[in-house]
């Protein structure tokens, strides 16, 4: 990655900041009220006990039989495949958990109440990242098969992994820890989920210490969007879009 790109990365970050200061002022964000949870300890130990496992899980597929690590700006579907896998295996767990301890959807992040103003939200996000981008012309004129695929791709990764980390896993550790420090804790999380793949042999350089960079950034910037969203459907839109971004010339 050049450092247009860079840059352009960091314009995005700061242009999704100045929107989500703007839609946090939403009455209809307002009025819904953040979660509590009784036992936010209790929380806190099952949601870090669950990612553990997350993570000692994906340990042993990439070092058993995954072989390819996906880097911003190739379009790898066997990388997105191998992402989609250890996605939804994640999202099981997840949803293993919400079941044995009979807690509702909601409790993820996945209401009704918030539904329309994240739609609105993630909107202008799209919007706002496009025109950043430079990818107006790109979308107009037209995207090959294999691009659409990739979309739909991202869309699941995207959806699976914004519920992990920023829909099940923030909103408890901001009950136990504080919501800065639970926020943090959740955007170091998906950090570490994203540069797993690059303990691969033959995987270094620039282009992995970039991901790095972008794992980082991305996490704290989709804590950000989900403090002020109270749901995972804006974060959901923007990541995917983001990440796609990068393969569509």
């Amino acid at each position: 990655m050049d450092t247009d790109t860079i840059l352009l990365i960091i314009a995005e970050w700061i242009g999704v900041v100045a929107v989500g200061m703007l839609v946090g002022l939403s009455p209809q964000l307002r009025k819904i009220r953040p979660l509590q949870f009784l036992f936010p300890r209790r929380e806190a130990s099952v949601t870090l006990s669950v990612n553990a496992v997350m993570f000692v899980f994906s340990i042993l597929l990439y070092g058993r039989f995954f072989t390819a690590a996906g880097i911003p700006g190739t379009l790898q579907p066997e990388a997105l495949l191998q992402r989609i896998i250890l996605d939804v295996l994640g999202l099981a767990a997840i949803g293993a958990a919400l079941y044995t301890r009979k807690q509702p959807l909601r409790s993820a992040l996945w209401g009704k109440d918030a539904l329309r103003p994240n739609l609105q939200f993630g909107l202008l996000l799209a919007a706002l990242i496009i025109f950043l981008r430079g990818k107006v012309f790109a979308i107009t004129n037209g995207i090959e098969t294999a691009e659409g695929v990739a979309l739909l791709q991202l869309l699941i990764i995207s959806a699976c992994e914004v519920t992990i980390f920023f829909g099940y896993s923030q909103p408890r550790l901001t009950a136990r820890f504080g919501e800065n420090t639970g926020w943090l804790i959740s955007a170091l999380l998906y950090t570490l989920w994203q540069v797993i793949p690059l303990a691969l042999p033959g995987v270094g350089g620039q282009a992995a210490l970039f991901q790095v960079g972008l794992a980082i950034g991305q996490g704290v910037i989709l804590g950000w969007i989900t403090r002020k969203s109270r749901h995972i459907l804006a974060p959901v839109l923007y990541l995917t879009l983001s990440q796609w971004l990068f393969l569509i010339k």
